[in-house]
């Protein structure tokens, strides 16, 4: 059987199993798995049984006993290209059940599309990359290569226990390029994500009685006249590498387009956000103790060191503020000239009659722990609808469209991904 002739076998079981596809993905995000808590045991159970239907092997992975990652592999015929999928089976925690049109943990099929929490971010994902390894699995005597799917646990919160942990400890996860399935659009095709510095900065003043101002400084006011200094990070120069930068200006159309008119500007800058300010505590003392939260957004190209020498300048000039670092992450790219990026575009103008633009994503991803291992990774996914809001849903004419690409960008890059 030739490459045409497998990519139209593999496009002919998607369309007989659309139904099976739809029901799991149902199940799946009826199997809640909110995190926190992070329990993701039932999830898994429903991806573990769909893998045993196939006949196909997998094994746990789990650092915490009920968040376990799910790890399945298999050989083609002749040497090629590792590939690995990855997703992740725990979702956001929901505590607005009763703004929904449909229970959040239902998994409802109603209107064209599956709804509930976790359906787009990213269940409906991780099922498409599962199903696209079981149906290249039935070829993998005429297939070159190996694929890995990992489903893991742990995203929400940073990944630490789920694919920080498999490729810190599990070699055999990191293979020679990385799919994920992450929700963006399906007009889009990720290649690096901005990295982000999160700080803790704390004011200390003796306080005193609110009448008493000649007392004492104000840990409020001293914490305002800081968040005022901090903008200046957001204009911070920017260098990028000129390939990085060709892709992000031919995409900036489409990045406005999907992520509203500032995004492609965002992109290509520091941005700031005063998440948290904690400060007082009764109208007529004068506060002794102010806390602010940031966080800051790192463009590609650049690193957490700059933005940090800026923010300690600032404070150099406040003895009462002290500064902590709460999580850093550098941002990470790949070659958006990697083979997977064409494979992943012709996939989707051979199914669904368009090129996606490569871009860089706001968001992370655990496609980031790849790249820190200099592994390639790439996203592609369906548009992220209502993530973290009331309805969310999946629509499903647009998930099957990136379920073909996703699978036949799979097939693609096992034949010669590595050229």
């Amino acid at each position: 059987m030739t490459p045409a002739a497998q990519r139209a076998q593999l496009l002919a079981w998607i369309d007989a199993e659309q139904a099976s596809l739809v029901d799991t993905l149902a199940r799946f995000t009826a199997a809640a798995s909110p995190n926190p808590p992070g329990d993701t045991r039932e999830a898994m159970g429903v991806l573990s049984r769909t893998l045993d239907a196939a006949g196909l092997a997998w094994r746990l992975i789990a650092p915490l006993a009920n968040a376990p990652n799910l790890l399945a592999s298999f050989d083609g015929s002749r040497a090629g290209p590792h590939l690995v999928l990855n997703g992740h089976v725990d979702v956001f925690p929901c505590e607005d059940a009763p703004r929904w049109r449909f229970d959040p943990w239902s998994g409802a099929v109603a209107e064209g599309r599956v709804w509930g929490r976790g359906v787009s971010d990213m269940k409906n994902g991780t099922l498409a990359l599962l199903f696209a390894f079981a149906w290249l699995a039935r070829l993998s005597d005429r297939l070159p290569g190996r694929l890995t799917l990992t489903a893991v646990s742990d995203e929400e919160t940073g990944g630490t226990w789920g694919a920080q942990y498999l490729v810190d400890h599990h070699p055999e996860v990191l293979g020679d390029c990385l799919l994920n399935a992450e929700p963006g659009a399906p007009t889009t095709i990720r290649f690096g994500e901005k990295g982000a510095l999160r700080l803790a900065i704390t004011v200390r003043t003796p306080g005193c009685h609110g009448a008493y101002t000649h007392k004492s400084a104000s840990a409020t006011r001293i914490a305002a006249a800081i968040v005022g200094r901090l903008e200046a990070v957001t204009e911070l120069p920017v260098t990028m590498e000129p390939v990085v930068a060709q892709a992000l200006a031919e995409g900036a159309a489409e990045m406005d387009r999907v992520h509203l008119p500032g995004a492609a500007e965002v992109m290509r800058r520091f941005s700031l956000n005063l998440g948290v300010v904690r400060g007082g505590t009764k109208i007529n003392m004068l506060p002794g103790i102010c806390r602010l939260e940031c966080d800051i957004r790192i463009p590609v190209g650049e690193r957490s060191a700059t933005v940090l020498a800026a923010v300690q300048a600032i404070l150099a000039d406040y003895p009462e503020a002290s500064c902590e670092i709460m999580n850093c992450a550098e941002p990470t790219w790949s070659d958006p000239g990697h083979p997977m990026v064409r494979h992943l575009a012709d996939a989707c103008a051979q199914t669904s009659g368009f090129r996606p633009r490569a871009i860089a994503s706001l968001a992370a991803t655990d496609a980031r722990k790849w790249r820190m291992k200099g592994v390639p990774a790439f996203t592609y996914g369906t548009t992220a609808t209502n993530v973290a809001m009331p309805d969310e849903h999946t629509d499903i004419a647009e998930w099957l469209g990136v379920v073909r690409t996703l699978t036949l960008a799979a097939h693609a890059y096992l034949h010669g991904g590595a050229a």
